[in-house]
């Protein structure tokens, strides 16, 4: 539809639009024109408007008034595109437009090389909103944040960048957008080093940010400027970060991780091997129990043997519970190593896998180890509990008839 109303115009010798944005024309009625003008008047307003069409005395006159801003619109060149559409700052760029001084409209064939900046700068825009730590969205444009951690001694950087565009951007030649593009794509998720490769980017911006003064006119145009810069930054950054980066260095935490692990178990099972000591000495003191024979000697027998076997259990319950704070540590830890085990190499996988297996299995012997050693803290209770019904039975049951029976 857009493009009757540019085929109307160059029909007519494209002439020069009147100060209210309009062109008109007067001349021998042509029945191709007359078609053209058919179809332009019958145009949606958001097309433009058909403000008179007269045909008379051999002459047909009209004027018609095109949109001069948005889609649709007529624009004097790609200056007056860029100050009149607010929506590249979001990188939106528009569909279906004309530029009167270079007679080139937007669905032509023929490559516009200003037009490509724009294109070009609407898709960085898009991309930097993917690597930018947050975006807020503002009616012509984001307001983005970047930041990089702190390293080096260097406190972190937190710097925002609005996406205000300007006629400008048309003389500035952005190219190598493919990496951002790449680190943008949603595609690329899984690959190596994705996010670190971001964080990268965004310290790259952060310091070319920080290089410009603070009362920059336009920080975003500037930072289109220092595109090559940045990216020249950001490859320096990377190559360091690979050289001290190396799969070695995941294979030395993760064998560390398990020497941890196995010290401060060893430690924790040597701490109650030395506290289960007492526990032969009070199965002993079962022989003792059933040779007493007065009722002191029963009764402090009795409550040593059920206090040992309390206590015995209490220390299990607090290793238990240690070593379920070893676990849960371990856990984290292996999960922060594990993160990006698919892009590790095999070799590195298989190690991690047995080592996972390994733990999982000392983990069942640990559990099973106290759950024994618990079972045989209660001997000397239950021991204990056995003799006292054993030899008070006849208290017991004399006790119940007078309690239970006579009711």
């Amino acid at each position: 539809m857009f493009n009757h109303i540019v085929e109307l115009y160059r029909m007519i010798g494209r002439p020069a639009l009147s100060s209210a944005g309009s062109f008109d024309y007067s001349g021998s009625p042509d029945e191709l024109l007359q078609a053209l003008i058919k179809l332009v008047s019958d145009l949606p307003s958001h097309y433009g408007e058909m403000n008179y069409h007269r045909v008379k005395s051999g002459l047909t006159s009209f004027e018609f008034t095109p949109i001069s801003s948005g889609e649709n619109s007529f624009f004097s060149d790609f200056s007056s595109l860029v100050q009149k559409t607010p929506s590249l700052g979001c990188g939106n760029p528009l569909i279906n437009f004309y530029i009167v001084t270079e007679d080139w409209a937007s669905d032509e064939s023929v490559i516009n090389t200003k037009n490509e900046k724009i294109l070009k700068v609407c898709k960085l825009i898009k991309d930097l909103t993917k690597i930018a730590v947050s975006e807020h969205l503002q009616p012509s444009s984001y307001s983005l944040v970047f930041s990089t951690s702190s390293g080096n001694n260097k406190p972190p950087k937190t710097m925002v960048l609005q996406t205000k565009i300007s006629s400008e951007i048309l003389e500035i030649d952005i190219k190598k957008t493919s990496l951002i593009g790449s680190l943008a794509s949603e595609e690329n998720k899984g690959r190596i080093h994705l996010e670190e490769r971001r964080a990268i980017l965004n310290g790259a911006i952060c310091e070319a940010l920080d290089a410009l003064p603070e009362d920059h006119p336009n920080r975003f145009v500037a930072l289109l400027e220092r595109w090559d810069l940045i990216l020249d930054s950001y490859w320096q950054n990377f190559q360091i970060y690979i050289h001290s980066f190396s799969f070695e260095k995941v294979r030395k935490e993760f064998a560390q991780a398990e020497l941890d692990y196995g010290a401060k178990l060893s430690s924790a099972f040597g701490d109650i091997a030395g506290k289960m000591l007492a526990l032969p000495v009070s199965l002993i003191a079962l022989i003792t129990l059933y040779k007493a024979t007065s009722a002191v000697e029963i009764f402090v027998t009795s409550l040593g043997l059920m206090m040992s076997s309390i206590i015995l259990i209490g220390i299990l319950l607090n290793q238990l519970l240690n070593i379920q704070r070893l676990n849960s540590s371990l856990s984290i830890s292996f999960e922060n190593l594990t993160k990006s085990i698919a892009t590790y190499p095999k070799n590195l996988r298989r190690l991690i896998l047995s080592a996972q297996q390994n733990i999982d299995r000392q983990k069942f012997v640990v559990t099973s180890t106290i759950i024994v050693f618990a079972v045989l803290a209660l001997a000397p209770f239950i021991g204990a509990l056995l003799f006292l019904m054993e030899h008070y039975a006849q208290y017991w049951h004399e006790w119940l008839l007078l309690n239970f029976h006579a009711s």
